[in-house]
């Protein structure tokens, strides 16, 4: 039992609720949120964990069932055994009779399954004695995924031996080589599937994260005679072939293949069995011989996975039709854009990329004409985009391209890339040969100044040199800074090797033409910007500005607009500012706004889900029963929002978010809905909703008419939110799950 001070806060902190009026069940819970919350906050070392405090505290001996099988306490349990500083086994022991269901969802959620040598597997057995049978199952399934797992990581290391000594460069250059024979020729996993682009781009991230983790510094000097010696040993046998043996190249490419294929069936492992094992609830692993055998009870969370990525290509298509627009409006389309003549066409698809990509990024996410880099450089925003989609433009027409027509002249993905190469040692540009192997190299300095000429405009008709400078900073991942963050284990910090594609190695950029050819620019800069926003000073004006955005979109169509409301105190209670009222007809919408990244991984969104998502599901109800609480008591709140009568009057809360992620799901009993879909429902722009990979067929009209034919009214407007009417394009339902 905890002692008088252990006790405090969270003792107190029920007790007050249940003296407020609070049933136990609500007072229980919420006590229950602040512990996920992270309170009380502790600043000294010595003080007593919160995770203590709230595992001996009285009230959880007296738990319902009703609360015991809430997913909030689920989570807590999860948190509970995620760590290994607090025990409390005859508390557990009881939950676990009263509810072992909570406890099996509780393991899963925790992430324990493959951390075999946890001390709360001796607790999780013990809970096993209490109810034979109960546990005995999920325990059996744990210990099978942990055996398949350390075949698979003993596999992996036996791949990554060949690769130990060899330098950063030469493994970037062995992983180009693998990329462009996959450009022309099947690249099989291990069980025969075969590898996609996205699977090759996580597992590269992953070998060079484990590269970077051995590596000491001096793995990231770099000069011509290092370049020079590597290229003749591992390159230019492969590319080149001569009577010199190329059997050292052709095995380490061979081995680097392997090495890919283990990475990927290890990150497929975690992503396909391990992720939703933990996570979903509607699937179910059972034991049969030493085999695991999987039973889906209900695929909807799978599906609606694959609906946002369907909805993130229509996303993609308007922001692009948007740009296109702009672009045309601007005049740039009547203007020679680059030289030579050749480049035009593609420097306007550049030109129009940047331009959508731009103004989703000041219309969602609120990010202003410039940004600070990480080295304090001043950058401005489209001068970055449209420098990338330049470099794209460059590397998929000058490389890409060049080597497909190489492919089908010769038939062989090494002579094709021979014939690459070439062609660049025979151009000249200003008297120099051209690099056109399948890793790219410059002098630091020289790339900058190489760049000066995207960064053109009024104030700089030659370009500037700082501009260029900026625009190099906020794209690069200087290697030497990633491994350094690696050996600290600091993984949450890390940004993602696509997203930031000039890499750095000593005083040489380093790029990879591959993967170039697969960038997407404008979501490179929300994560690059947003991933680690609260280290940025710009974040707090950012944040206003997307309220801002969507307040006039709102304004727009007549709402009348309330930002930012702070509430006075009720019974010693603030229910925090209110992000967005707004008021139309008899409909009064209170919005809690949230803006984030775009994730890439499953098992990333459900973390926001179960952090963010589920807060923001708490905070939207208490917000939207304080506007309800205003409109019944306080004449003035009613006059700003322009009320005489409330009997007719539905209050209605969403949460607005700038990701997809389990949109139209309920969090708390409210709606959670992307400010992307609230901006196009309110300007009727559904018919540029396209899909991105269908614009270049010039298949650019959207299937939809206007979305109010009736004429737009508050009701018609809640109606197609609440029934992604947006998404009929899409040709399906919206699945819902509460």
């Amino acid at each position: 039992m905890a002692n008088d001070n252990a006790k405090t806060y969270f003792e107190l902190k029920y007790e007050t609720l249940i003296e407020s009026g609070k049933v136990a069940n609500e007072a229980l819970l919420e006590t229950t949120e602040a512990y996920l919350a992270g309170k009380p906050i502790n600043k000294k070392p010595s003080t007593i964990s919160n995770h203590h405090l709230f595992w001996y505290s009285r009230f959880l001996w007296d738990i319902s069932l009703e609360v015991l099988n809430s997913e909030t306490f689920v989570l807590a349990m999860a948190r509970f055994f995620s760590q290994n500083d607090v025990s409390n086994i005859i508390l557990l022991e009881r939950i676990t009779k009263k509810s072992p269901q909570a406890i099996c969802k509780a393991i899963r959620r925790s992430e324990i399954v493959l951390k075999q040598k946890s001390d709360k597997w001796k607790e999780i057995k013990r809970l096993e004695q209490c109810v034979p049978g109960e546990l005995t199952e999920l325990i059996k399934v744990c210990e099978q995924f942990q055996v398949t797992y350390k075949q698979r990581t003993e596999l992996l290391i036996e791949y990554q031996a060949p690769f130990i000594s060899l330098s950063i460069f030469e493994l970037l250059s062995y992983s180009s080589l693998y990329a462009f024979k996959g450009f022309v020729e099947a690249t099989p996993a291990l069980d025969g599937d075969l590898i996609s682009t996205d699977e090759k781009f996580e597992a590269l991230k992953k070998i060079l994260e484990w590269k970077f983790s051995i590596e000491d510094e001096a793995s990231f000097r770099l000069t011509d005679v290092i370049i020079s010696k590597s290229l003749k040993i591992h390159l230019s046998p492969v590319i080149f072939p001569s009577e010199e043996s190329a059997h050292l190249a052709e095995t380490l490419l061979h081995n680097f293949e392997q090495l890919v294929q283990i990475q990927v069936e290890i990150d497929g492992f975690l992503s396909r069995c391990i992720t939703p094992f933990c996570f979903n609830d509607q699937i179910h692993y059972s034991l049969i011989g030493n085999e695991l055998e999987l039973t889906v009870h209900d695929d909807a969370r799978h599906k609606a996975w694959s609906f946002n990525g369907k909805k993130l290509d229509l996303l993609d298509g308007y922001w692009m039709m948007r740009g296109i627009s702009e672009f045309i409006e601007s005049g740039k389309a009547t203007e020679l854009i680059g030289t030579p003549l050749a480049n035009h066409e593609r420097n306007q698809i550049a030109y129009t990329k940047a331009l959508g990509a731009s103004l989703q990024l000041r219309e969602v996410y609120g990010i202003g004409d410039t940004v600070l880099t990480d080295n304090g450089f001043d950058v401005n925003v489209f001068q970055a985009l449209l420098s990338l989609e330049l470099m794209i433009a460059f590397y998929m027409g000058d490389y890409i391209e060049v080597f497909y027509k190489a492919y089908e002249q010769s038939g062989c993905w090494r002579k094709a890339l021979g014939m690459l190469a070439m062609n660049g040692l025979m151009a000249q540009n200003n008297g120099e040969m051209e690099n056109r192997f399948p890793i790219t190299w410059n002098k630091w300095k020289s790339k900058t100044k190489a760049i000066i000429g995207w960064t053109v405009s009024d104030n700089h008709p030659k370009g500037s040199i700082k501009a260029a400078e900026a625009i190099m900073d906020f794209w690069v991942l200087d290697f030497k800074k990633w491994s350094s963050e690696l050996k600290k284990n600091n993984f949450d910090h890390l940004p993602e090797l696509t997203e930031r594609p000039i890499l750095k190695i000593g005083n040489y950029s380093v790029q990879l033409p591959w993967m170039m050819a697969g960038q997407k620019t404008g979501v490179n800069v929300i994560n690059n910007l947003r991933r680690f926003a609260n280290k940025r000073p710009e974040l707090r004006s950012e944040t206003t500005r997307i309220e801002e955005k969507l307040g006039e979109s709102f304004s727009k169509r007549d709402f009348k607009v309330i930002s930012s409301y702070m509430p006075t105190d009720r019974d010693g209670v603030n229910s925090g500012e209110i992000d967005l009222i707004c008021k139309s007809d008899d409909t009064v919408l209170v919005i809690e706004v949230k803006s984030t990244y775009r994730r890439n991984s499953a098992k990333e969104a459900i973390k926001y889900k179960n952090n963010a998502l589920r807060k923001a599901g708490i905070q939207i109800k208490r917000k939207t029963e304080e506007v309800e609480y205003l409109l019944r008591t306080d004449p003035e709140f009613k006059y700003l929002l322009g009320i005489e009568n409330i009997d007719d009057c539905k209050v209605i809360g969403w949460i607005a978010d700038t990701c997809l992620e389990f949109d139209h799901e309920y969090f708390n009993g409210f709606l959670k809905i992307s400010i992307e879909e609230l901006h196009i429902a309110l300007a009727d722009d559904a018919a540029k909703l396209v899909d991105i990979n269908k614009i270049a067929n010039e298949e650019t009209k959207g299937d939809l008419a206007s979305l109010y034919s009736e004429g737009f009214s508050a009701g018609s407007f809640v109606d197609i939110i609440e029934y992604s009417k947006i998404w009929e394009v899409i040709g399906r339902d919206l699945p819902v799950t509460d």
